[in-house]
């Protein structure tokens, strides 16, 4: 460990170890797009109402399934007195309806995610401070992933025990997350990989 503890350039690391850690933040990219995948069925895209939705629960209003000219039978206009008819093509979806989350669900979400998501972070982020990029690059793309990856764990106590006027963090904190991850991810990747001139070899 002691390349963390006086980092050297990500090229010298030996090719086991590029081997080890390439399979290490693939697995993470893949996790990052199965997480973008649960997010937008969880809360149906960038919305705080759709944050606010799933913690706190709600249903949205019925809408009609289908009407009764797409079903290719005639439109009739039926007077309001008499028996009812049911027409095919003028069935209604029930409304999704989504129920409050569990108080204790959302705690041992939160308790379980404080104690791996960090864990990760660390040494994603001790990867990313051995790339040839600046230092001030690198402070500011760990401090914004720092901070985004905090609020969004603490994002869902707000909604879920506070208000509903906190579902805004949710999406905020999921941009944020995905500007600072990404590069954290994705630039080691091509350092340990790319090809390292002579020049640079006898300069590292």
């Amino acid at each position: 460990m002691r390349q963390f503890a006086r980092p050297f350039p990500i090229t010298r690391l030996s090719l086991e170890a590029r081997v080890l850690y390439t399979g290490f933040l693939l697995f993470l990219v893949l996790g990052f797009v199965s997480s973008a995948w649960l997010y937008a069925d969880s809360f149906g895209g960038l919305s705080g109402q759709g944050a606010s939705e799933y913690y706190r629960g709600g249903a949205s209003a019925p809408e009609p399934a289908a009407r009764a000219e797409e079903a290719g039978g005639p439109a009739l206009e039926l007077p309001s007195e008499g028996p009812a008819l049911e027409l095919p093509g003028e069935e209604v979806a029930a409304a999704p309806m989504r129920l409050e989350k569990p108080a204790r669900q959302v705690m041992e979400t939160f308790h379980f995610h404080l104690f791996t998501v960090p864990v990760v972070l660390l040494i994603v982020g001790h990867l990313f401070m051995l790339t040839a990029l600046s230092t001030r690059l690198k402070v500011g793309v760990i401090t914004l992933a720092s901070v985004a990856t905090f609020v969004h764990l603490l994002a869902p106590l707000l909604v879920r025990f506070v208000g509903p006027q906190w579902g805004w963090l949710m999406p905020m904190s999921v941009v944020g997350a995905a500007v600072g991850w990404l590069p954290m991810l994705l630039w080691p990747l091509w350092e340990m990989w790319r090809p390292v001139s002579a020049s640079e070899v006898a300069t590292g």
